[in-house]
């Protein structure tokens, strides 16, 4: 994921550029066509600047209609990542512009699993959201853009000569830097021409500019792997934790291995082979061990790699690429080796002249030495302390999960099921076709047994891309530092919807049936209220949604509970209700064809029995349409946390294995001991010891030996998992609870 490079021809020359907006509050933002456009003719860095976006389409396969993720992309994006068709070709810059031909490439994984690998079907047409497409090619197995895995790509088709809508962000930009030239002269720049980027475009409004409005590039693997690189590299410690701890068992068993051949090495130095051949010996002895524990470990991680991909296939970056390579297999040989060498030859450390001599003299009975036991007490002390580091590390990060599961998101995810349709624009292409369409599948879903509410909504909490729409709030003025007259999220929702998710209306009211022929009205969140209208009563005021004197005022009528839209563990965004049955009177005029919309559904039926009642139902209103993601919203609550989920669930796996070393490592020594003292034991027993008394003082061995390697763990703990501060969730890094309960654990 991290080290190894993008698979891309020369990815280092890669950049992802993206625009800002720290007014806002927008660090990463996207960038309008116009700017997009402007940038490709001024700058003298890239040699290539291709866009794109993401969405999802449907597509009517040979077996069944199928939804898949798109590219939507220009041909210049293709020839910046330089990849070619693995049969047919790109597309070309005079397909990838505004009235284009109705285009398609397929990707090789889609080719196989929906069109079974057809020889013949570059030339052919296949359907996509109902319109037929034509087949220009077919692009190698794992090709992608930014990891979104797509499927499916489409010809991006921008009007160059329109420069008016330069408000109108929703591009991602990836430029190819020139041979010779460095990120840094690209970025530096790039610097440059947004500080004059007036000048040079002629551009009068919503320009680039150094503090409120500014581009910014960085390396496209960077961007691609983000906040999980420290993730990745936290686990990587744990491994390394681990392997340390299995280290130091094997050198204790080595050692103890030695102590019962103490004279047989007196014997055979004695009497001729040098150290050298010893050593050679106890190397030979330590590999053998280590690499039949290697071989057996790959095996077992074989199986693990592809369970992992498999159980979180959208938790890790690159998850597609993840394998089991010849790099990897010469690591785990060398790995291996080394530690069957270096602590294969632990035993040395008891092997003095003045012990060999001893040993001959002592005629097969030997005492210990506490130098002896001492390294061996020193190798569980250890291994105790870095496991009690990885509970700890994991303690908080289970920590960490239960309360993002625990936060209030705004709305009642029991007994909420959703699925979503995307209507086709071609057979829906009126608004009123799409009512009637919804008026019948909802009325057949509510005659499902165990079935109380249906509703709908354009974006499906917790977790959504933010819209961050300009829109005219009435009876408010931006001050000059903000915050600006922007809404983070809209959403269209059906009547019933506030009911159906459980969310409150906590003043005012919510949407009514009267409303769909009414005066335009709409409801706000609570955060929306105190950004604009801290000081103000909410119910009467008016908003617009940008831009344009055509687009009516609405009537706030009520004010909703806020409901997380952006995750979980984000500040709740300002977020604007508007009634989809309301369409005409809000763009009136306006036909705006087909659309994907979120279907939930408030029922006591189990999702199994739910599930093929709705798949019999969406069928029978219109078979070409497949259902998406059909799931319990505690299951899309969870997906939301997926990659906050796979750490804390990894490290307590590591956590745990190595409380289990820890606990052989222990027992081994103990054992060890025990046996070792028989005789002494035997004596003791004889005079009078008790059996209780002789437990007491064993167990006080390991006792001892586990406090000590508390006390140590405890300390680097403290010190280590304040790195982890930037993963953790209303917990701090030195947590009580979670120091005890892991003390009294150990």
């Amino acid at each position: 994921v991290i080290l190894r490079p993008a698979a891309y021809p020369r990815p280092s020359q890669l950049m992802f550029v993206t625009s800002r907006f720290p007014s806002l509050g927008f660090d990463q933002f996207w960038v309008s066509p116009p700017e997009y456009f402007e940038l490709t003719e001024i700058n003298q860095s890239f040699s290539s600047i291709g866009a794109y976006r993401t969405g999802e389409a449907n597509v009517s396969a040979s077996d069944r209609p199928r939804r898949v993720n798109t590219g939507i992309v220009n041909a210049e994006l293709l020839e910046t990542l330089a990849v070619p068709a693995q049969a047919g070709r790109w597309f070309r810059r005079g397909e990838t512009r505004v009235n284009g031909p109705r285009l398609v490439l397929l990707s090789s994984e889609l080719w196989r699993s929906a069109f079974a690998s057809r020889s013949d079907i570059v030339g052919q047409t296949i359907e996509v959201d109902g319109v037929q497409n034509e087949v220009i090619g077919i692009m190698p197995a794992g090709f992608d853009v930014m990891d979104n895995r797509v499927e499916l790509w489409l010809p991006l088709q921008l009007n160059p000569s329109n420069r008016q809508n330069r408000g109108g962000h929703f591009l991602n930009v990836i430029g190819r830097v020139k041979d010779g030239i460095t990120p840094a002269q690209a970025q530096s720049e790039l610097a440059t021409l947004v500080a004059s980027w007036g000048e040079r475009t002629g551009a009068k409004e919503h320009v680039f500019t150094p503090t409120g409005h500014a581009l910014q590039m960085e390396p496209m693997q960077e961007e691609i792997v983000g906040s999980a690189r420290l993730a990745i590299w936290v686990l990587q410690a744990a491994v390394s934790f681990v392997l340390l701890i299995a280290c130091a068992n094997f050198a204790n068993l080595l050692l103890a291995r030695a102590e019962t051949r103490h004279r047989e090495f007196a014997v055979r130095t004695a009497t001729g082979p040098s150290g050298w051949r010893l050593l050679m010996q106890f190397a030979a002895e330590g590999s053998v061990l280590a690499l039949a524990g290697g071989v057996v470990g790959l095996v077992l991680a074989w199986a693990g790699v592809r369970g992992l991909v498999a159980a979180y296939p959208d938790s890790l970056p690159r998850a597609a690429e993840i394998t089991v390579d010849p790099r990897v297999l010469l690591f785990t040989f060398v790995v291996s080796l080394a530690t069957g060498v270096v602590f294969g030859l632990a035993p040395l450390l008891h092997l003095t002249p003045g012990g060999l001599h001893s040993s001959l003299k002592e005629g097969g009975v030997r005492g210990s030495t506490s130098a002896r036991h001492g390294v061996r007490r020193a190798l569980v002390v250890a291994e105790v302390a870095l496991a009690v580091v990885l509970v700890v590390g994991a303690g908080l990060m289970l920590r960490t999960v239960m309360n993002l599961m625990n936060v209030d998101a705004g709305f009642d995810r029991a007994r909420l099921v959703t699925f979503a349709l995307d209507l086709p624009g071609v057979r829906y292409s009126k608004f009123e076709d799409q009512v009637q369409f919804y008026q019948r599948l909802f009325r057949r879903l509510e005659a499902i047994p165990g079935v109380q509410r249906v509703s709908g909504m354009t974006g499906l909490p917790p977790n959504r891309e933010i819209d961050a729409n300009d829109t005219d709030i009435g009876n408010y003025t931006a001050p000059k530092q903000g915050p600006f007259e922007n809404v983070d999220y809209y959403q269209r929702v059906t009547q019933g919807y506030f009911e159906t998710m459980g969310i409150p209306i906590v003043e005012g009211r919510g949407f009514e049936a009267t409303d769909a022929i009414g005066a335009p009205v709409a409801i706000v969140n609570e955060t929306l209220v105190r950004t604009f209208w801290k000081d103000r009563n909410p119910i009467g005021q008016q908003i617009r949604q940008c831009c344009g004197d055509q687009i009516p005022w609405l009537t706030v009528v009520g004010v909703a509970k806020d409901v997380k839209q952006g995750g979980v563990d984000q500040k709740t965004g300002t977020e604007l209700y508007f009634l989809i049955e309301q369409f005409p009177l809000l763009y009136p005029g306006l036909q705006i064809g087909g659309g994907a919309l979120n279907i939930v559904l408030r029922s006591t039926a189990p999702i199994a029995t739910l599930g093929t009642a709705i798949e019999s139902i969406v069928r029978d209103v219109d078979s070409s349409l497949p259902v998406i993601k059909l799931r319990e919203m505690d299951a899309v609550f969870r997906e939301s946390l997926s990659r906050t989920r796979l750490l804390p669930q990894l490290l307590g796996g590591y956590a745990g294995l190595a409380l289990f070393l820890a606990s052989i490592g222990t027992y081994g020594l103990l054992s060890y001991l025990v046996s070792e003292r028989r005789r002494e034991i035997g004596i003791r027993m004889a005079l009078g010891a008790g059996r209780s008394s002789v437990l007491r003082h064993i167990m006080g061995q390991g006792l001892r030996l586990a406090l000590f390697g508390l006390a140590a763990g405890m300390a680097g703990a403290f010190a280590l998992t304040r790195l982890m501060a930037w993963v953790l969730f209303n917990v701090e890094p030195n947590d009580p609870a979670t120091l005890v309960a892991v003390g009294a654990g150990v």
